[in-house]
């Protein structure tokens, strides 16, 4: 069995593997590692990294998101699960579009205005639950507990109870 080498980043992360029995040319910077320390490499890809005091491959823990990193990722979360249901209602009546239901809402559609108006309550209560109540959270513990389907679920509750569908 050939010798391994692995080319590393900056932080001790693997770049390219190199076995002398495979390959000629071995970059000057590639270090040599055993098969065991490979093979941690391979079966456990961006999970490990090389320490370079140790001279050793260690657990590669990501640091957790700050809070404001948090409240953008919750945010995105629960506005593409505004879009998914916006896209189902939508579909259930037929329109492609939302620029669909406002062409058909300006022409006096009676149904197409009940959607409208039912949407704009919609994204005012998925707007105000992200100005206020995400923006006020203060833990990333808590905020990590937060489930945005079930929010998003109670919007919608909320929404309907607020503007009905048709």
């Amino acid at each position: 069995m050939g010798q391994k080498y692995a080319v590393l980043d900056n932080q001790g992360f693997p770049i390219a593997f190199y076995d002398d029995e495979i390959h000629t040319d071995i970059p000057k910077d590639a270090i040599e590692i055993t098969e065991q320390q490979w093979l941690e490499f391979i079966n456990n890809q961006g999970q490990r990294k090389w320490d370079f005091t140790k001279n050793d491959v260690v657990v590669y823990e990501p640091p957790l998101p700050s809070l404001n990193e948090l409240k953008k990722q919750k945010q995105k979360e629960l506005l593409l699960y505004e879009k998914q249901r916006l896209q189902k209602i939508l579909d259930s009546y037929g329109y492609i579009s939302l620029a669909d239901v406002q062409f058909y809402a300006s022409q006096n559609d009676q149904e197409a205005q009940a959607i409208l108006s039912w949407y704009q309550t919609y994204d005012d209560l998925i707007w105000s639950y992200i100005d206020n109540d995400l923006a006020a959270f203060t833990s990333v513990e808590e905020l990590n507990s937060i489930n945005m389907k079930n929010i998003e679920q109670q919007i919608y509750q909320q929404s309907i109870q607020q503007s009905p569908l048709p």
